[in-house]
């Protein structure tokens, strides 16, 4: 009998060790057709790496900002530039963490034929925001870290907009 509980304990605890869901990969066709999908709501992508501190300290405002603007039409698309190969290994973890509860893509591409697809002015630096208007037009891009009230300067202008 003994045998049979620890066998019962040994595959409950194996059960636990489930592998994650892969994250979505993107492209530059696929994000360009996703953000309009999003037509009549304001987005953000915003382009980001784990071995990105900037990108990684502006997370929880990112996270703050998603949760109060969601609701007001406000859509925000974390795409990630980590290796795809070992996306699924380190991105998760850090998501978690930071309680990240905005939809996050990984690069699927060449990142010099994503650069050049998607944005042929932007040369690589992270983090990246682009700003869409509630007509999926890109009215807005910009390097270097962002706050939560840079992103509510930017975003109340356009949600005033009709």
């Amino acid at each position: 009998m003994r045998k049979f509980w620890l066998c019962v304990a040994l595959a409950a605890m194996t059960m636990g060790v489930i592998a994650e869901p892969k994250l979505p990969r993107t492209n530059a066709r696929d994000l360009n057709q996703r953000i309009q999908r999003l037509k009549g709501r304001v987005v953000i992508v915003n382009l980001w790496a784990t071995w990105c501190k900037p990108c990684i300290e502006e997370m929880p405002d990112l996270v703050r900002f998603y949760r109060d603007y969601r609701a007001r039409g406000v859509e925000l698309i974390g795409v990630s530039l980590d290796d795809e190969e070992t996306a699924d290994q380190t991105v998760p973890p850090v998501l978690r963490r930071l309680r990240v509860n905005y939809p996050v893509l990984v690069v699927k591409q060449d990142l010099d034929q994503f650069a050049d697809q998607f944005d042929a002015a932007w040369r690589g630096e992270v983090p990246r925001f682009y700003l869409y208007d509630r007509q999926s037009k890109r009215v807005k891009a910009w390097s270097g870290s962002t706050t939560y009230a840079k992103l509510e300067q930017e975003v109340k202008a356009l949600l005033n907009r009709r």
